[in-house]
């Protein structure tokens, strides 16, 4: 019964759903500015050399990957009567705004500067601010999404509409940009190159921030944090003991190779078939699936646990792909058959990554509320940071096996351009098709591997947010006698 009461008490209104969601969408305006737009902003606008940027992008990645788990520990050990994750989410969006636009406007700032080591400096002194405090917004608004209630359904509903709300608003970010940038280099808009990044750079601090600031001023902590505050070594310790979040780490490092079909998507496009703008064309339903598929995932929570809505979407997409590969194998060259078969494809495939944008993270929340019922310590900044921290180590690693596969299957780099010399003894397009098809999914079926001990589900998971009630309950009632 106070299961059942657990479950259907609904602590988030739609209101507050909706304005983490809208929160979300402003962070990553400035979010997919600066991964979308890095390389071409430093490189062409500001005028840096490219091994410059490229070793800077390196060296910030060690240190990005460090500093997530310090900032995760950091937030575990706060404890302030606004909780232990909104302080952050008050504060940070000014200092991030700030530092977003004096990042984009460095190539105005420094118009009339020819020296290029006063460039580096200033790329890298402004891009390690805007690193620093993102990660300062981001853990904090990841581990609010476990903190904000104590009811299951209601943290899927917030995940699902910061997911959905922030696809929306930051997928205009890239269209917006190219539009801006060709009516500049048409002479449509009377500014320069420098002067437009500088417009979007204080756009994207100014009204994105604005956007990011409500989770801090319109959410609130629900889940009721211990007193004391635990050392750093717990903090550690907790992590290393969690063990279904371990489990979900190794399912997404060993998932790794599904990322490589969007490195050479493009690359099939262009070779094999013949145009890079098919692809447009080939995913337009796939989008349109993609947000659809988020109305969709209270209904499969209804039918089945997290676990097994995640191993379902696994097999769904090694089957389909598997499938379109094999009616494609014989075509593979031919758009008319091709871009169909994609746009099936691309169906599912957007349905299956929206659905498992929303669970997991999910699934993260319930290893917070087991260590809790375990330990009695909540480690939302430490669980969420190492999230954060697999998520950039995969997407280094994808990268990273995606170049090595470049000259593997018969593509050269020359000078800027990639090619594909003719006669050689590598079908390179078959294989392309394969790879952005048959060859990911399949491999994807070795992150199931961790879910076999994977046993925070059913009878046990409720067992465990029944008791953390009743503890809660408790802490309440004993906080109050003693006032």
């Amino acid at each position: 019964m106070e299961q059942t009461e657990l479950k259907e008490r609904r602590y988030v209104g739609v209101r507050e759903t909706l304005i983490y969601g809208v929160a979300n969408g402003g962070q990553v305006i400035g979010y997919n500015l600066v991964r979308m737009q890095l390389t071409f902003f430093l490189v062409t606008v500001f005028g840096i050399p490219g091994q410059a940027v490229s070793l800077m992008i390196f060296f910030m990645g060690i240190w990005d990957t460090m500093n997530d788990p310090i900032m995760g520990t950091i937030v575990d050990k706060t404890r302030t009567r606004y909780g232990k994750l909104r302080p952050y989410l008050l504060f940070v969006p000014i200092p991030l705004g700030v530092a977003t636009i004096l990042f984009f406007g460095g190539a105005e700032f420094l118009r009339g500067v020819e020296s290029t080591t006063a460039k580096i400096v200033y790329m890298c002194i402004t891009y390690f601010i805007w690193e620093f405090f993102y990660t300062i917004g981001d853990i904090p608004f990841w581990g609010m999404s476990a903190a904000i209630s104590p009811n299951p359904k209601d943290r899927s509903r917030v995940i699902t509409s910061a997911r959905l709300i922030s696809g929306a608003i930051g997928g205009l970010v890239g269209p917006v940009i190219s539009i801006f940038i060709d009516l500049q280099k048409s002479g449509k808009i009377g500014m320069d190159m420098r002067q437009l990044f500088f417009i979007l750079g204080i756009v994207a601090g100014t009204f994105g921030m604005g956007l990011f600031s409500l989770a801090g001023l319109c959410t609130k902590e629900r889940v009721m944090q211990q007193s004391e505050e635990p050392k750093i070594s717990d903090c550690f310790k907790c992590l290393v003991k969690n063990k279904p979040l371990l489990l979900i780490v190794c399912s997404n490092v060993l998932g790794t190779v599904e990322s490589i079909a969007d490195a050479f998507t493009q690359y099939f496009y262009l070779f094999t078939l013949g145009s890079a703008s098919l692809s447009i064309v080939a995913g337009i339903p796939g989008t349109i699936t993609g947000f659809l598929a988020y109305t969709f995932i209270p209904a499969l929570e209804r039918r089945w646990t997290s676990k097994q809505i995640v191993i379902r979407a696994v097999i769904v997409k090694a089957v389909v792909s598997s499938a379109i590969f094999l009616i494609g194998a014989h075509w593979y060259r031919d758009p008319r058959v091709i871009v169909p078969l994609m746009m099936v494809w691309g169906v599912f495939n957007s349905a299956i990554s929206s659905i498992k944008m929303v669970i997991p993270t999910k699934m993260i929340g319930d290893t917070v509320d087991y260590m809790e019922w375990k330990t009695k310590e909540r480690s939302e900044g430490t669980s969420f940071s190492l999230l954060t921290f697999v998520s950039k180590l995969t997407g280094s690693l994808a990268t990273a096996v995606s170049a090595a596969l470049i000259p593997v299957i018969g593509l050269q780099q020359v000078n800027q351009d990639m090619v594909l010399p003719e006669g050689g003894e590598l079908n390179t397009r078959f294989l392309l098709w394969a790879i952005v098809t048959i060859i990911p999914a399949v491999l994807n079926l070795l992150s199931l591997i961790p879910f076999i001990f994977y046993d925070l589900e059913g009878e046990k998971l409720d067992t465990i947010h029944r008791e953390l009630a009743q503890r809660r309950e408790n802490l309440t009632g004993a906080a109050a006698d003693a006032e």
